[in-house]
């Protein structure tokens, strides 16, 4: 069902009580942030001592600069941790933000920073987005460019990525795939169509532009007395798309009444502008994936349990799902190289796919027949990123190595960044904080939903924990805290967020969830 919405008081307590929390723990990161200065210098004192040649940090400066590069989504965990990569690997980092999210974004406050700029929204004026974009590649001299996209400015970042390649004349390299690509890959529905005509197996699904069309394909599926139930997605970006209900709505009669009242009374109506898709529901682990590409061949790749709403990150690359996942990807990609792209001249020729970019997929493990089904393509930089060791990310963009390491034909030499196997982890503190911990306190859901909606899906009487083994008091690391760049923790907990909450609070919005390593609000 879809998530209620606070009431008053919830909205209120969310609103200003949280803001004033953060207050009343700033000594507390503070403390934090000691104790990780403190154990970073120990550390580097005893590598020393036992002789090593020094840390690979800052060895990418003391060899000098290799260029500069344009990173955007200042607000999210990603952004902010490909910057810090970049800056260790000796190159110079211009960090961007659209307006209204990066006044206070915490990459802003980034020592990984040489310089920030606010750009108008894409979703405004892609075309004045566009063109403050090439500005900062010309001004700047920029070498590459990579955005840090998010759901909305996926498609309209592949178009500001070519106008930026063409009006450079190629010497600032984009790291996103060609527009047609990327829409391929964004778009649900294409996404899927694509899958299954590269022959690769997909759920049973359908895009729907009404509600007429929505009870059509359910009906269908009555007739035919198929045994499969679907979850509805919204093709845009959608606030309640972690509602996992399942349609037909189980005992509803002949006619489906009760699913067709359902379906009319979606906050965000089913439109020809506002498509959904019905998606097989498939029982089992979902699982994400974030991997970099380079002209069709992986150079990092992690593999980590998921769920709707993602807020802790455990690296299971080399587990048995992790290893199918990456063949997975691996396979995908060298059909899709095959696989032509429509030339949008007059040319009559096929244009070559642009496979640099980001290759992130959701997948199902099904419980039913063990097969890993993908149910969605994020191409653009995942927050799993975050689990990759820091020192090694900004060679996974280099693309100025031997063409023939880069040779599909000739096989294919350059070596995969993963996760190491000991990789603790990742989470944001005080989001476990009211999430995590606070739900081991007051266990009962129904006094949970009464603190806020958003809770009681927390308890561990609603949500129990995945293995035996797992015990929420397992040490995590929040991955906005690193020695080197302190401020953008303090900063994310204790302005960025008090901030945004106390805004929407002031303009009267209530939200159902937040997504802290995205900077994201759920809007009620």
């Amino acid at each position: 069902m879809p998530r209620q919405a606070p009431n008053a008081l919830q909205n209120l307590l969310a609103g200003l009580v949280l803001p004033l929390l953060s207050i009343l723990l700033l000594p507390v990161s503070l403390v934090a942030v000691g104790l990780c200065v403190a154990h970073d210098a120990l550390r580097r004192r005893f590598v020393f001592a036992m002789g090593s040649e020094g840390a690979e940090r800052g060895k990418g400066e003391k060899e000098g600069k290799k260029g500069c590069v344009i990173i955007s989504g200042g607000r999210m965990t990603k952004g902010l941790t490909l910057a810090r990569a970049f800056k260790r690997a000796g190159w110079k980092v211009v960090g961007v933000e659209e307006e209204g999210w990066g006044e206070l974004c915490p990459l802003r406050f980034s020592s990984s920073l040489s310089s920030f700029h606010l750009l108008p929204p894409a979703s405004t004026s892609y075309a004045a987005y566009s063109s403050a974009l090439l500005q900062l590649a010309q001004h700047h001299s920029a070498d590459l460019f990579i955005p840090v996209s998010g759901v909305a400015s996926s498609v309209e970042d592949a178009l500001a990525a070519d106008d930026m390649y063409a009006h450079t004349k190629g010497r600032c390299r984009t790291f996103i795939q060609d527009p047609e690509t990327m829409r391929d890959l964004h778009d649900k529905d294409r996404f899927m169509a694509l899958v299954d005509r590269l022959g690769m197996r997909i759920p049973a699904g359908k895009m729907v532009k009404s509600v007429q069309e929505a009870m059509a394909f359910l009906e269908e599926q009555k007739r035919e007395k198929v045994e499969r139930q679907f979850v509805l997605k919204c093709m845009g970006l959608d606030e309640n798309r972690g509602d996992m209900t399942l349609f037909p709505l189980q005992g509803d009669g002949e006619g489906l009444g009760r699913t067709r009242e359902m379906l009319k009374g979606l906050k965000s109506r089913i439109a020809e502008e506002n498509p959904y898709v019905f998606q097989e529901y498939i029982p089992g682990q979902e699982w994400c994936t974030h991997a970099s590409v380079i002209r069709g061949r992986l150079t990092s790749f992690v593999a980590a349990p998921s769920n709707d709403m993602l807020m802790t990150y455990e690296n299971a690359t080399t587990s048995a799902t992790g290893r199918l996942a990456e063949e997975w990807t691996t396979t995908f990609l060298d059909k899709l190289q095959a696989d032509p792209l429509p030339s949008t001249s007059t040319s009559s020729e096929d244009q070559t796919r642009g496979l640099t970019g980001h290759f992130s997929f959701d997948f199902i493990l099904s419980t039913t027949d063990g097969h890993l089904y993908p149910i969605e393509c994020n191409a653009r930089v995942h927050t799993a990123v975050i689990l990759l060791p820091l020192d090694g990310i900004a060679s996974c963009y280099d693309d100025e190595g031997d063409e023939d390491d880069l040779d599909p034909d000739s096989g294919y030499h350059r070596a995969v960044l993963r996760p190491p196997p000991n990789t603790r982890p990742r989470s944001w503190i005080y989001n476990d904080l009211i999430m995590r911990y606070l739900p081991q306190v007051v266990t009962a859901p129904d006094v949970l939903e009464r603190i806020h909606p958003s809770l009681p899906a927390c308890s561990p009487r609603v949500y129990p924990k995945k293995r035996p083994s797992e015990s929420v008091w397992d040490i995590r690391v929040d991955p906005t805290l690193i020695a080197d760049d302190w401020v953008p923790f303090l900063v994310l907990w204790h302005v960025f967020w008090p901030g945004l909450l106390l805004q929407k609070w002031w303009q009267g919005k209530k939200w159902t969830r937040l997504n802290v390593s995205t900077g994201r609000i759920f809007e009620a």
